[in-house]
C-alpha cells in the first residue's frame, strides 16, 4: 500500500481525481490507499461537502487551515477560505 502519513501532493491528487470523476475506488487505486481511507480522508477536507461545480471554480486548492491550535490541511473554495468550516465553529475562531 501507501506510506502512512499523508502528503500534500496526495491531497491535491485526490481533489483532482475526485473534481475529474473519478469514484472512491478508482481513486483509492490509483492513490495507492484503501477506499475507506480515501472516504474518510475527502471528508475530513471537506471535499464532499462542495459539489462538483464548486470544485471547478478558479482558485478552489488545498490549503492549510489557520487554526492556530491544529492547523491542517482542507478544500478551499478561495484565497480568501484559510479556514475551514469545522474550526469556524470554534472558540477559537470566534474569539478573534
Amino acid at each position: 500500500m501507501h506510506e502512512k502519513f499523508w502528503t500534500r501532493a496526495d491531497f491535491e491528487a485526490l481533489v483532482k481525481l475526485y473534481i475529474a470523476g473519478k469514484s472512491n475506488p478508482e481513486i483509492a487505486e490509483a492513490l495507492g490507499r484503501t477506499r475507506q481511507a480515501v472516504a474518510t480522508k475527502g471528508s475530513r477536507i471537506g471535499l464532499y461537502s462542495l459539489t462538483r461545480d464548486e470544485l471547478q471554480e478558479p482558485g478552489v486548492a488545498v490549503r492549510t487551515c489557520l487554526n492556530p491550535e491544529m492547523p491542517h490541511l482542507f478544500v478551499s473554495t478561495g484565497i480568501h477560505n484559510r479556514t475551514c468550516a469545522d474550526c469556524k465553529k470554534t472558540q477559537v475562531f470566534q474569539a478573534a
